[in-house]
């Protein structure tokens, strides 16, 4: 989901449940008890409620096809899809954001604002920051509403979520090990950190970081990487690759799976909010192409070149999001920006499958 789209949502809905005479007011921050949820009118899922639904896959998320219920209220309407059906659900989101309308005319209902574009801000600025001229593969989880003076809603110092912290993964052929190491962990400002810079002058290193408000962000460093690709790359294809940097893109996509099922995990374990904004970025791609696949002979196909100096994505997810198709959806983005394609990550064994050209698809 778009933020936009969640915002429309909420906005639209006054902070309260769409199910008629249903009276309860929810909160973005509030606990898994009493969030409100966005349900999808038609299912993302052909095999889900009202999953035969006549739209495309892309526009499931869309505003249009969402509606603000209570946790209750929600699992009525999934568990007799017969019952409700689109057209009444339609007519239902309708009438209550027409009553909403009316209601703040008289002045007799506020909304909350649900933004954490300020606070999202701020840590976009201390990544770019912290990752200096290195190429940094970064993924964080914010709750929907957040500010810099939102009051802790975690306990940083739980002995549960520290355990989660400590058993990360991370991917060894970058990282130089296959877990974070339970001595770099411990408390600082903003909540709890598990960070190894050590060997950051080599282009090796990560940053693990559970905020008191939520937040939750996962850093790890592809500079040692990148410059072994890209003198490889350089000496075997000088005519591909000139002057730009290569990224190879089994390193991105190791990474980005080691995040997203780190934070998921994370978020699983300790955090209470049904829903939260994905946030993925790497840093310092100006100048780089992407390299999907080794080969003496064919030589490798390059992605077109990139000069933004930060490459970045986000959406909103459910806690019941799968980790593996939440990377999936990443990478493929990510992919994309490299002007490649790759129609699925992982083949049958689990395998990353190299993307390709358009051009090349068969």
């Amino acid at each position: 989901m778009r933020m936009k789209d969640v915002k429309l949502l909420w906005g639209r809905a006054a902070n309260r449940c769409a199910f008629p005479d249903c009276k309860i007011e929810l909160a973005p921050s509030g606990s898994v008890n009493t969030i409100g949820e966005m349900a999808h009118i038609i299912a993302e899922s052909p095999n889900g409620p009202r999953g035969e639904g006549d739209i495309p896959l892309k526009e499931k998320n869309d505003y249009s096809n969402l509606i603000l219920l209570c946790p209750t209220h929600h699992r009525i309407i999934d568990n007799n899809p017969e019952e409700w059906t689109v057209e009444k659900l339609r007519q239902l989101k309708e009438n209550h954001e027409k009553r909403v309308s009316t209601l703040l005319d008289q002045g007799r209902i506020s909304i909350s604002s649900i933004d954490n574009s300020v606070f999202l801000t701020s840590r976009k600025k201390e990544w770019c920051d912290f990752a200096k001229d290195y190429v940094w593969v970064i993924s964080s989880i914010t709750p929907l509403e957040v500010s810099e003076e939102t009051k802790e809603t975690i306990d940083t110092s739980d002995s549960t979520l520290w355990e989660v912290l400590n058993n990360l993964e991370l991917p060894r052929d970058i990282s130089g090990s296959s877990v974070v190491n339970p001595y770099h962990t411990r408390t600082d400002y903003y909540g709890v950190i598990n960070e190894d810079l050590r060997y950051i002058l080599e282009g090796i290193g990560h940053r693990v970081q559970i905020f008191g408000n939520g937040h939750c962000e996962f850093l790890i460093s592809l500079e040692e990487s990148t410059r072994h690709i890209t003198k490889s790359a350089s000496a075997k294809h000088p005519e591909e690759l000139g002057s730009m940097r290569a990224l190879r893109y089994t390193d991105i996509a190791e990474c980005f799976i080691r995040e997203l099922q780190g934070l998921k995990d994370i978020w699983n374990t300790a955090l209470p909010f049904n829903d939260m904004l994905i946030t993925v970025a790497i840093t310092n791609t100006n100048s780089t192409r992407l390299i999907p696949k080794e080969t003496k002979w064919p030589p490798p196909v390059f992605g077109f070149p990139v000069n933004s100096k930060t490459l970045e994505y986000s959406c909103v997810i459910n806690k019941k999001a799968d980790p593996k198709s939440l990377s999936e959806q990443v990478i493929k983005r990510f992919v994309n920006y490299y002007g490649l394609v790759v129609d699925t990550v992982f083949d049958e064994n689990g395998d990353l499958i190299p993307p390709t050209l358009l051009h090349y698809r068969r």
